[in-house]
């Protein structure tokens, strides 16, 4: 008991400080990319954010049928991150980004900066790729709206969960999105617009376009100038 004791208070002096982290090669993920038919992305998280990823769903599909009557595992739902056995913050997991050649940027070279980690995967171009990360700690919670769009064929995308100024006393959270292009030693980061799933009435999620998007924003300012 006593020794579990200190073992506890050890983690919990360390899940304020950032950690070294390790780039390790997916050889597995990184032989299912090909440019011709693929897309690879970075999901990036950790310091209580963590999320997944679905192929080839639809919101409507996935959040309306395949969540809610299928088994997690057999939902299509991948986890972006998967921890080793262990105690925080001494597995091998938490020292750790598994790479498959996505370029770097601003986010990820400055990982060993945070608590934060990332992993990379290729994924099939040409089909609906929903992304979701939310933030549940002791410090902050929040759950964004789950993007989704289609990758093309040989591009790479980067997501990170960003924290938003609603106003002066008001927070809120949104999915970073951007896609990546690597020019000589340098990464062009790009925003990415994508669509959002929306939960509605009855709980029933549906997809809501980026023109729709835009068309709400403007409402809202011609009403409030």
């Amino acid at each position: 008991m006593k020794l579990q004791l200190i073992l506890l208070f050890l983690s919990a002096s360390l899940i304020g400080c950032a950690t070294t982290k390790t780039d390790v090669r997916n050889e597995a993920e990184a032989a299912k990319y090909d440019p011709a038919t693929t897309a690879r992305i970075r999901l990036i998280t950790g310091e209580g954010t963590a999320g997944g990823y679905v192929i080839g769903q639809s919101c409507e599909t996935f959040y309306n049928k395949s969540a809610r009557t299928l088994p997690r595992n057999q939902s299509g739902w991948i986890d972006a991150h998967v921890h080793t056995p262990g105690l925080y913050p001494w597995r091998e997991s938490d020292t750790r980004n598994l790479v498959i050649g996505i370029p770097p940027t601003k986010a990820s070279k400055s990982i060993n900066d945070t608590k934060l980690q990332f992993d990379e995967y290729a994924v099939p171009a040409g089909k609906p790729l929903i992304v979701y990360l939310g933030s549940w700690s002791s410090a902050v919670s929040c759950t964004p709206k789950p993007i989704v769009f289609t990758p093309e064929p040989g591009r790479d995308y980067e997501f990170q969960l960003e924290m938003v100024k609603l106003g002066t006393f008001r927070g809120g959270c949104m999915i970073g999105a951007r896609k990546l292009t690597a020019l000589g030693a340098a990464t062009v980061e790009l925003p990415l617009m994508p669509d959002l799933c929306l939960r509605g009435a009855g709980d029933i999620y549906r997809t809501v376009t980026l023109q729709e998007q835009l068309e709400q924003i403007h409402q809202a300012t011609q009403k409030n100038p």
